[in-house]
């Protein structure tokens, strides 16, 4: 019958069905009868029809019979035109399909599978989209394209293909409604790369059921790694599909296990530093994946040419995750110039990124002859062996006053000066020199002016002077003096225990936290060995006593067992004074480290004191250093922010400073850093919620600085999340599917995915105006042609 009335149809000249649409013709009657009235009229009719025909005539029975359904006919096609039957042609359309490809930036990220037939059945979808590198979207291109395409045609059958890209927004492509156009789209679709900034899968998905609002589609085809970063969560636009009855099959990308990476970060080294100094490279360990293992931190120096030669190496134990962990590489530059050091911790398989294992940094190396000024009262152990010392250092320029000396005693020694300088300038002025060495000398042989130079030679030229403690004046002479105020310690309380017949216990100082990663004792390459060579080293016979120290002053060393005011007595400790530095030496036996092996420890650690002393006047260093622990960051993530003053003196005391962060297009943001429980002169804060843009920090006053307040620049990149969540997110894409009535599946678990979509519906579309066939010339024609037929056979066996 459906054959006959499209048959019908076409005689008739009905519009024939566009793509993607069927037509449905029918009878429909315009005056219908009731259907037991039509029934029974026709078998009524027929009934009687034949009985007057079997009692008709003497024909034969089969021509009798032949004329009875000739007027059965009749009757049925009266019935037909009084009915006023018509053709009716529906038009359906074939429903919609969507297909949607995340192409945000995480698409692009390359897993790396523990499950190597998992990894070797993905690289072949990859390879057959033509991929060089199996990334995410590689892996879903090739999964579409996988014979030639076959899901696509499969559905093109009984579906109207809608593809749309989604990452910021979703994107349509062609639509295909013929067979002819599934290579056009798949080409499209194999073009796609991973650029999008964002993930807003729930709003993409959200976009695409209002715009198809008025024919919801059989089902959503989603393929993505299920990780939204923007907008919508995805489980919750699902369940407004499932409510319109439109599943989400979701296809999952990506490896579901946590992300496994590490990263470098927030180096710190001084730009600026010396030949045969021991340069300390600290940064932060980040690990993701690798808790408890062992990784190797290498330090490595860029020569000539792009040329990497490895300086040193250490093993590390990966933190947990979240908890960053400092490494420390040391270094001693045999070189000048400026140098590019590369500080990386060894790629390990299946990690994520590889870009971030490795920071650079180019300092500067020189080579200074540090001039020391060396002042002593008596020639004691301590000035001995350190005079000695610092004369045969290549790198040391001495002149020594020796206050006991003759007058002779310039002439015969090559160091030794007649006088201490009277001059602050010129070729042998106080200023020339770049440390001053006080032993116990006694302050009665200066006049005020040359005791007024060397505070000045420390406050205001940033030169570094050394205080070795001795029985006779230093210190305690120097009270009342411009001595006492730079002084580290204070010395109300301070006393000599052998000058009033107390016994002293040998000891062995005790490092303070600080002084084990201060330079001065590195007696080794790491902490480690410096720490086991502090531990064997003679034991000392003599302290000065001073309980009370500055309140600015930093121990390195103190006494393992006596007590002071603030602590332990200290040993040794330094502060800031102005633009310089001054230390105190509570002993006068460091030479006792001597034995057995010269000078080994005891001269590489006056050495390094010397050098850290005179730091601040050769490097001109900055008195405040602005920063952040990184120069790029992606939206979302906390920008920390560091403010360090060099010299503790010009930090704030009420614990905190102020940054101004300034954006072009945006009004400055004030933010307030806190003072680090650590160290004192460090202040630290996070900047939440920075959106995308270049940002200029600077430091506010107060403190008012000489030379200005420094600036630091940072850089805030797209997208928030894109790789800060980068593992599959299978919970999500799991409960998406189930809130929506669909299925999750992977690449290689999707064989069934095509038999487990719902059944298509048609999608009515219109009705074409009816065609009368009750009144037509071919309907007339038919009813008097059977008419005739009937009389003309009647009356050949003279029934008429």
């Amino acid at each position: 019958m459906d054959w006959v009335l499209r048959r019908l149809a076409d005689r008739l000249g009905v519009e024939p069905a566009r793509a993607g649409e069927l037509i449905t013709p029918h009878l429909r009657f315009e005056q219908p009868w009731k259907q037991v009235a039509t029934v029974a009229v026709l078998l009524g009719a027929a009934a009687l029809i034949i009985w007057l025909y079997r009692r008709e005539g003497s024909a034969p029975m089969w021509y009798k019979m032949t004329l009875a359904t000739i007027r059965i006919i009749l009757v049925a096609l009266a019935v037909f035109m009084l009915s006023e039957a018509v053709l009716s042609v529906e038009r359906t359309g074939l429903p919609y399909f969507v297909v949607m490809l995340d192409d945000s930036a995480s698409a692009g990220i390359a897993d790396q599978y523990a499950d190597p037939k998992t990894a070797t059945a993905l690289q072949v979808l990859a390879r057959g989209a033509g991929k060089s590198e199996v990334t995410r979207l590689a892996v879903a291109q090739g999964w579409l394209a996988q014979d030639r395409g076959r899901l696509l045609r499969d559905l093109q059958k009984n579906h109207k293909i809608k593809p749309y890209l989604v990452a910021s927004t979703a994107r349509a492509l062609d639509e295909i409604d013929t067979p002819e156009k599934v290579d056009a789209v798949l080409k499209q679709l194999l073009a796609a790369e991973p650029t999008g900034t964002q993930s807003r899968l729930g709003d993409g998905v959200a976009n695409v059921l209002t715009a198809l609002q008025g024919v919801p589609p059989t089902a959503i085809l989603l393929l993505t790694d299920g990780q939204t970063t923007d907008g919508e969560p995805l489980a919750k636009v699902a369940e407004a599909a499932g409510r319109k009855g439109v599943p989400i099959f979701t296809l999952g990308l990506g490896d579901p296990e946590p992300a496994r990476d590490l990263e470098l970060s927030d180096l710190q080294v001084d730009e600026v530093v010396f030949v045969d100094d021991l340069v300390p490279f600290q940064a932060r360990l980040n690990s993701r994946g690798f808790a408890g293992q062992q990784v190797k931190v290498s330090l490595k120096e860029k020569g000539p040419g792009g040329a990497i030669k490895e300086i040193a190496t250490i093993p590390v134990q990966a933190p947990p995750d979240g908890e960053p962990k400092r490494v420390e590489i040391s270094h001693r530059p045999t070189e000048v110039g400026e140098i590019t050091y590369i500080l990386e911790v060894e790629p390990r398989e299946r990690e994520l990124q590889k870009e971030n294992n490795r920071i650079e940094r180019t300092i500067q190396v020189r080579k200074e002859r540090l001039k020391v000024l060396l002042v002593e009262g008596q020639p004691r152990f301590e000035f001995r062996y350190l005079k000695n010392f610092l004369e045969r250092d290549e790198t040391v320029d001495l002149g020594v006053v020796l206050q006991s000396a003759d007058p002779e005693y310039s002439e015969q020694d090559r160091s030794a000066l007649s006088n201490f300088p009277a001059a602050k300038e010129g070729k042998d002025g106080l200023y020339s020199y770049d440390v001053i060495v006080f032993g116990d000398a006694d302050p009665g042989f200066f006049s005020a002016t040359q005791l007024a130079n060397v505070r000045d030679f420390v406050v205001e030229k940033g030169g570094g002077l050394l205080f070795v403690a001795g029985e006779d004046f230093n210190p305690l002479s120097y009270k009342g003096t411009p001595l006492e105020t730079l002084l580290p310690i204070q010395l109300a309380d301070a006393r000599n225990p052998a000058a009033v017949g107390n016994a002293i216990a040998p000891f062995r100082p005790t490092l303070t936290v600080e002084g084990r990663t201060h330079p001065i004792f590195r007696f080794g390459e790491d902490e480690a060995t410096s720490a086991r060579v502090w531990e064997s080293l003679p034991m000392l016979f003599w302290i000065l006593e001073a309980p009370r120290k500055q309140p600015a002053a930093f121990v390195l060393a103190e006494h393992p067992t006596l007590k002071g005011a603030d602590g332990p007595l200290p040993v040794l400790l330094y502060q800031f004074v102005g633009a310089g530095k001054t230390m105190f030496s509570a002993v006068d036996d460091t030479w006792r480290w001597r034995m057995r092996v010269g000078d080994r420890y005891f001269g590489r650690f006056w050495l390094q004191s010397l050098r850290f002393l005179a730091r601040s006047k050769l490097a001109g260093q900055k008195q405040a250093e602005l920063m952040t622990d990184r120069r790029r960051y992606q939206r979302g993530q906390p920008v920390q922010v560091r403010v360090r003053f060099p010299n503790p003196g010009l930090a704030p005391t009420t614990g905190e400073v102020a940054v101004e962060v300034d954006r072009k297009g945006q009004a400055p943001r004030r933010l307030t850093l806190k003072a680090s429980p650590t160290a004192r002169n460090m202040f630290e804060g996070a900047l939440p919620q920075a959106s995308e843009g270049e940002y200029e920090v600077r430091l506010l006053p107060p403190p008012v600085l000489e030379g200005g307040l420094p600036r630091w620049m940072f850089r805030v990149d797209p997208p928030a999340g894109e790789f800060e969540h980068v593992p599959m997110n299978e919970p999500e894409l799991i409960r998406a599917a189930k809130a929506s009535g669909g299925r999750f599946y992977t690449p290689t678990t999707a064989a069934t995915l095509y038999k487990d979509l719902p059944k298509p519906q048609k999608v009515p579309l219109d009705t074409d105006p009816p065609i009368a066939l009750w009144n037509t010339w071919p309907m007339l024609g038919l009813f008097v042609g059977l008419l005739t037929t009937e009389w003309a056979l009647r009356k050949r066996k003279q029934m008429v």
